[in-house]
């Protein structure tokens, strides 16, 4: 609120115009002295009013900018530790993977040597119904029937094919070395020619291996 000027003082009715002029310009003088005397009335009072909206602002800029570099801080720390985790869950995957494979390797060589068990031991059951067609085949042959004998040897056939296809081998090889791991050695007899090692002269009765195990060695005549 601006100060109005004091007014000019009244002057007596019979003062002279001289005597008027010369209190209007003390009076003048008076307030220009009063006005140089306290140029800024009002400045002290704003020292004690709050900062400036500028201040302010720079303040909370450099809040802000602390708040951001924590929270840069954190989120790298975060990602960090997600990093640390997913090694860590990948590592564990592949161990656990590696270990099912393992399993899945064990229970599959496993449920193999069960069923080879399994069919070996049906061969080894056979092998005595093997030898009685034979039998049975030898005696045909040696019939009038043909085709008695032409059917016994197309059932005997089919049997050996189909013990074949589940690893079933006969040891029939004739003229080859004596060997004691598939041949048992029943009779011997004299070589035609000299022989520097006694070899397979006659399979008096075949021998049978399942998938390279001899269930059964033949026995054989050896000539030597």
């Amino acid at each position: 609120m601006e100060l109005e000027a004091p007014a000019p003082p009244r002057l007596p009715a019979d003062i002279s115009d001289e005597d008027a002029k010369m209190m209007h310009d003390d009076h003048a003088d008076g307030s220009a002295a009063d006005a140089a005397a306290d140029p800024e009335p009002r400045s002290s009072a704003a020292e004690g009013e709050p900062a400036t909206p500028a201040v302010e602002e720079d303040a909370a800029g450099e809040e802000r900018a602390a708040d951001d570099q924590r929270s840069e801080e954190e989120l790298r720390a975060a990602l960090e530790e997600a990093e640390r985790s997913t090694v860590e869950y990948l590592d564990h995957l592949r161990r656990e993977r590696a270990e099912f494979e393992n399993y899945r390797r064990r229970a599959n060589k496993e449920r193999m040597a069960a069923l080879d068990r399994g069919a070996e031991q049906l061969a080894s059951s056979l092998l005595a119904v093997l030898d009685n067609f034979g039998y049975v085949l030898d005696a045909a042959k040696g019939s009038s029937d043909e085709q008695l004998a032409k059917g016994v040897g197309m059932v005997h056939g089919e049997l050996l094919r189909a013990l074949g296809e589940a690893g079933l081998e006969q040891i029939t090889t004739v003229g080859v070395p004596f060997d004691p791991t598939v041949h048992e050695a029943v009779s011997q007899v004299e070589a035609d020619e000299p022989v520097e090692d006694p070899v397979v002269a006659e399979i008096l009765r075949p021998g049978y291996r399942f998938k390279q195990r001899v269930l059964r060695p033949a026995s054989v005549s050896v000539a030597q």
